[in-house]
């Protein structure tokens, strides 16, 4: 796959599809599914925003898109020149000199020009007078309300992980690079692994988590901790420090993609290590019941490979 993070790119005859793609939930699924239907290159067109915070940081992103069959990320800077263009200078120089789209697909509620004056209808008469076509699919609605990535990232603030991963599609992960701890979990019989997460992502409670977590092309059964490991004397920066069941090894400097699949409890001051290790054994417990559940409920393609 292609990531392309300015105009100087040249498509030919492609099937392009527009959106933010936070989170590239079941609704951006749909326009990536139908731009699959069109039998050419496929261009996501993604545009930077400088929001608090994200579902998915950009690697994680790519490596999100890239599973999920596109050619090329079109990752699009908003500046104050390419929100100044005209919905048709949008459409000339972007859909059709940069992508050379033989066609659209866009969510109902697309708006794009300057002020946001180009709507769907706007697009249309645009594709029949430059010679792309156009498809707008209706917004997914799921449990009664629309699928967005507004309502996923609520979902996630509130530790709802399983509501939330049934709007994904994938379930919210976390990628990144193991660092080196404080090594206590090796004294406890449960070395983990260490990574901070970037601090623009949306994160849940903290607390702890079944998780399944896929490192060098095999996937483990495991619990994490996200949050400052208040039991612990000097432990204020937030991390994400997992231990995976039935794994032997170092895991220093390699990436790790974890998956939560669902929340088991706050994390909470012990008055003792031996109590925090007394109840990381119950949590095991649990979390191996949730994680066999979960695994024969999950088609194997709901992951990253």
């Amino acid at each position: 796959m292609k990531i392309i993070r300015n105009l100087e790119f040249q498509g030919k005859q492609t099937a392009v599809c527009i959106g933010k793609f936070d989170g590239i939930h079941k609704g951006h699924r749909l326009l990536i599914e139908q731009a699959k239907k069109e039998n050419k290159p496929i261009v996501m067109i993604s545009f930077s925003v400088d929001e608090a915070k994200v579902l998915y940081t950009p690697y994680e992103k790519e490596k999100l898109a890239e599973y999920l069959g596109i050619d090329c990320l079109l990752e699009i800077p908003l500046t104050k020149e390419f929100c100044s263009q005209t919905p048709e200078e949008f459409a000339k120089k972007l859909l059709c000199d940069t992508c050379d789209a033989a066609s659209v697909i866009v969510g109902s509620d697309f708006r794009f020009g300057a002020g946001r004056s180009g709507d769907t209808d706007t697009l249309q008469q645009l594709g029949e007078k430059l010679g792309f076509s156009v498809t707008v699919l209706s917004k997914l609605e799921l449990g009664g309300e629309v699928v967005s990535s507004t309502r996923i990232r609520s979902l996630i603030a509130k530790g709802k992980m399983e509501q939330a991963n049934e709007l994904l599609g994938t379930p919210y992960f976390l990628t990144g690079v193991v660092q080196k701890g404080n090594q206590l979990g090796r004294t406890m019989e449960t070395p983990t692994a260490n990574i901070y997460p970037d601090a623009h992502k949306v994160l849940p409670p903290y607390g702890v988590y079944a998780v399944f977590v896929d490192v060098e092309g095999k996937r483990y059964k495991g619990i994490c901790n996200l949050g400052v490991k208040p039991t612990i004397p000097g432990g204020n920066e937030v991390g994400f420090e997992v231990w995976l069941f039935n794994f032997s090894g170092d895991l220093y400097d390699k990436e790790l993609t974890a998956y939560f699949v669902s929340f088991l409890r706050e994390e909470r001051k012990f008055a003792s290590l031996t109590q925090l290790k007394e109840q990381i054994t119950r949590d095991t417990v649990l979390a191996k019941q949730i994680l066999s559940q979960k695994e024969s409920e999950w088609h194997p393609e709901s992951f990253l490979h």
